[in-house]
């Protein structure tokens, strides 16, 4: 045995014979079992837990999508039919793009293991987050569309169609990719994105395309849409306990 092994071997044996009694770690279990104790039976309502979520976004993001709304409204007001169709699908996919950083940053900042030590679970906490960018983003979408309904002559079915379907589908690539193993980054998933947009672009410039689609087949396409988002979001919290840094450093989870 080398000198430096059997000196470090040698301390910890006197440091475990000399320092460390049974009774100290004793009293330091019990203690543990009374705090745990006291954390288990303190019951914290799901509002609640919302609020305490709520505190750990940026709301920054938020206010980026509001200010991409308020450009998109600014923007219909002085476009024709056809250029309003294009800038809503791209802003649409910006707006889906603001929800990456936030909700997938214990990717980006390598914390899955910290949170899964947490005292909710990791599918607690981003069904939370999910749960709250659901909610602000609904009331700023629901906002917008009566803002424009009410100060552009637009109709419903052109937002309808021009907004949420490429907003819906961006929407489904993030959640779809992202929890993916195969995708380490979120610029895959910008890419990806931007090429679904400049598909859309294609169908949009191409008149006897768009109108070639029937309005109800226009419909079916949004509610596939919906059905789909909701498969992805549940797919996300399916897999979101899968710590990826792990398979990433070779490592099966």
């Amino acid at each position: 045995m080398k000198l430096y092994k059997k000196k470090i071997k040698d301390y910890k044996n006197f440091i475990q014979t000399e320092y460390i009694q049974d009774t100290s770690i004793q009293n330091v279990m019990k203690q543990c079992q009374n705090v745990i104790s006291r954390q288990e039976n303190f019951q914290t309502s799901y509002f609640e837990f919302l609020y305490e979520q709520s505190r750990f976004i940026k709301k920054r993001w938020w206010g980026l999508q509001g200010a991409v709304l308020t450009v998109l409204w600014l923007l219909l007001q002085n476009l024709d039919a056809g250029n309003r169709e294009r800038i809503a699908g791209v802003l649409a996919t910006a707006f889906a793009l603001l929800i990456i950083p936030e909700i997938w940053k214990n990717r980006r900042f390598s914390a899955i293991e910290i949170e899964e030590a947490a005292f909710y679970s990791l599918r607690q906490i981003c069904a939370a987050r999910i749960l709250l960018f659901a909610v602000v983003d609904l009331i700023l979408v629901t906002v917008f569309f009566v803002i424009t309904l009410n100060t552009i002559q637009i109709s419903a079915y052109e937002i309808i169609i021009n907004f949420l379907i490429p907003l819906n589908v961006s929407c489904c690539i993030c959640f779809r990719l992202l929890c993916s193993q195969k995708f380490e980054t979120e610029y895959a998933v910008v890419l990806v994105c931007a090429i679904w947009t400049g598909l859309w672009l294609a169908v949009l410039t191409h008149d006897t395309i768009y109108y070639m689609i029937a309005e109800p087949i226009w419909l079916v396409l949004v509610g596939l849409s919906f059905i789909y988002l909701f498969f992805c979001i549940e797919k996300s919290q399916h897999y979101c306990e899968i710590i990826m840094e792990d398979t990433i450093n070779g490592i099966k989870t």
